[in-house]
């Protein structure tokens, strides 16, 4: 009895010592470095969201505020009516104005492509598109819209002597456009918004279908490496650029050739799997266009497929988004 009492007695006083034994200070060092860690986490993840509103109610503010001082213009009713009539008698002093929407004057009057009609004074480069160029360089139809591919590479090395504010290259890897089959102007032309933004959401649409099949997929590829092929024989033709003022010019040698076409094959298989809200949908919204004719930019939005391209015109590409909240409210 008194032998079982006693071996009691040290197994307790064991499990006391190991019970209320304190925890080595590493232990506690771990576990504060770790909570700092989830704090910064998610103190970044809140700023990051915070900023992402911010950027969100300013670019909905800036399309608001474009769209209200166009349609309050008392000229843009009058030329919209003559440029939808395909009026060539009018000055156009709102719509063609300092952005210089429409074809320059040189090329009124002559055919962008054989076989293709001539352009006129109001014509845009998307009026009538299947008019004024090949088949081929539509992706895809519908009654409402056409799929058509940037014409300009994505690629900025293609582009070695563009200065910084006017960059031709596309936003993002196999840029596509998405354009309206009839005349209308922007996303500011109360045509584009009408009827609760039924073209906008045909447009968007249109767009998804597409992508989701194979033919979509390769046909957008096939386009992009086109625009890539197109400007990498004009470099190939072009006469050795000028020196800077430090000596240098800027070059698009074969090493750069090489890896232009190798950043392509890279991304080709990537590009193919990703889904439609992988896309950025956005405009340009009057007087920031480039071209009078509303059309929709479509681009991947993950940096993987945007490194090489332009974000010289990201201030004012306002997400369609951005656009359909405000109309809607």
């Amino acid at each position: 009895m008194l032998l079982g009492r006693s071996c009691l007695d040290r197994g307790q006083s064991k499990l006391g010592r190991h019970v209320n034994r304190e925890p080595p200070p590493f232990s506690i060092a771990l576990v504060v470095l770790t909570l700092i860690y989830i704090y910064k986490m998610c103190q970044n993840r809140y700023d990051s969201n915070a900023a992402t509103q911010q950027r969100s109610e300013e670019l909905k503010n800036h399309y608001k505020k474009r769209r209200d001082d166009f349609r309050n213009d008392p000229r843009s009713s009058l030329e919209l009516e003559a440029w939808r009539n395909q009026d060539n008698d009018v000055a156009y002093n709102l719509l063609n104005g300092t952005q210089k929407s429409f074809v320059p004057p040189g090329l009124v009057g002559k055919a962008s492509f054989p076989e293709c009609l001539p352009w006129s004074k109001c014509d845009t480069f998307f009026s009538e598109y299947p008019d004024h160029n090949p088949d081929e360089f539509i992706l895809s139809r519908t009654k409402l819209s056409y799929i058509i591919g940037n014409l300009a590479s994505y690629d900025s090395r293609q582009y070695p002597l563009s200065p910084n504010d006017k960059r031709p290259e596309g936003q993002g890897f196999c840029h596509t456009l998405v354009i309206p089959s009839n005349r209308v102007y922007n996303v500011v032309d109360p045509n584009a918004t009408a009827d609760n933004c039924e073209l906008l959401y045909e447009m968007h649409k249109h767009f998804v279908d597409f992508w989701q099949t194979d033919q979509g997929k390769e046909k957008i590829l096939a386009r992009a490496k086109r625009a890539i092929d197109d400007q990498d024989k004009k470099l190939r033709n072009a006469p050795a650029p000028p020196s800077n003022s430090q000596g240098a010019s800027p070059v698009y040698d074969e090493a750069t050739r090489k890896n232009v076409f190798d950043h392509f094959d890279k991304l080709k298989e990537p590009f193919k799997k990703l889904e439609a809200k992988d896309f950025r949908f956005a405009f340009h919204v009057f007087p920031d266009n480039s071209i009078g004719h509303l059309h929709m930019h479509v681009f991947p939005h993950q940096e993987m497929f945007r490194e090489v391209s332009t974000k010289v015109y990201d201030w004012k590409t306002v997400p369609l988004d951005a656009i359909l909240e405000v109309e809607r409210a």
